[in-house]
């Protein structure tokens, strides 16, 4: 497989403190990568050092085995990054394009509409109308499909997704899963994702990523499914219960995902009149990891 990212100690720090310390890891072309890690462990930072937008102290990144990608124009227009978007509220999607493409000189050698076609297209890819709405009148989901579609200006080669889910809904969570996918299969567009829901970058992801400790472990995926119920403030005679059957910490019921035992765990939840938070289906290494994290 061809090698696309190659990540070799590198090492970030902000002031005195290490965010990231002799890092290594490699991508290939095509694949979806997601980067995990608790809350400030380091991801957007890495996702940043990646794109050039922060600097780091030591260790080399090479972008198709070039180690000066970042001066390269043709190498830096290989990248699209939904990465802190910001959008110009007062124009219309269609205008937060045009407007970002001017800038960043990518309608040079176009005619007006060649420029409308690419626009209208991005608009359709993401599914967004092409009206005169303004973008202050967005739904947060209508805003985070504007950023992707201003990523995707171009058809990049790598793309990077920092917490793409925050702020959707049930639905606009499957729509943009089914969408990441499609890149992935019709634009053969090699992706990494950052996330902290875990079912969703289990879905699309090919292997993770994750920052524990300023360092970087390779997870690879695990086909055993499991449960993972959050429980509200549950008394000692209901977690009593449950250990028989299922792993507990820090209030989450963690068990295979088997018919019999779904029965018996919501059973014993109900009985004792317990309060449910969340449910997810998950891979049980990806649940260990966080919950060894936040201890």
């Amino acid at each position: 497989m061809e090698l696309l990212l190659s990540v070799n100690q590198l090492v970030k720090k902000y002031d005195t403190k290490t965010v990231l310390d002799n890092v290594s890891f490699e991508i290939t072309k095509g694949e979806i990568v997601g980067l995990l890690g608790v809350n400030g462990s380091g991801k957007t930072t890495l996702m940043k050092v990646i794109l050039g937008l922060t600097s780091s102290e030591a260790g080399e990144i090479k972008y198709k085995g070039n180690s000066n990608y970042l001066k390269s124009f043709k190498s830096i227009r290989e990248f699209g990054y939904l990465l802190d978007c910001k959008l110009f509220e007062y124009l219309s999607g269609y205008d937060n394009l045009y407007t970002v493409g001017k800038y960043a000189n990518h309608w040079q050698g176009k005619t007006k509409t060649e420029i409308a076609e690419e626009i209208n297209g991005l608009l359709d890819l993401v599914d967004l109308p092409n009206s005169k709405k303004r973008v202050k009148g967005y739904s947060f989901g209508m805003k985070q499909r504007l950023g992707l579609a201003m990523a995707l200006m171009g058809t990049p080669d790598f793309l990077i997704l920092d917490e793409p889910f925050v702020g959707l809904d049930p639905v606009g969570i499957e729509h943009l899963l089914g969408f990441i996918s499609n890149l992935r299969k019709d634009l053969d567009i090699t992706i990494l994702i950052s996330s902290h829901q875990l079912n969703e970058v289990e879905q699309i992801s090919d292997r993770y990523l994750y920052i524990t400790n300023q360092k970087v472990k390779e997870v690879t995926k695990n086909s055993s499914k499991k449960y993972l119920i959050k429980l509200n403030n549950p008394d000692k005679l209901l977690l009593n219960q449950l250990q028989s059957i299922a792993d507990i910490k820090h209030n989450d019921v963690l068990f295979e995902a088997k018919n019999e035992l779904i029965d018996r765990v919501l059973k014993i939840i109900y009985q004792n009149h317990g309060e449910i938070t969340d449910i997810q289906v998950t891979n049980d290494n990806l649940v260990d990891l966080f919950r060894g994290d936040s201890k």
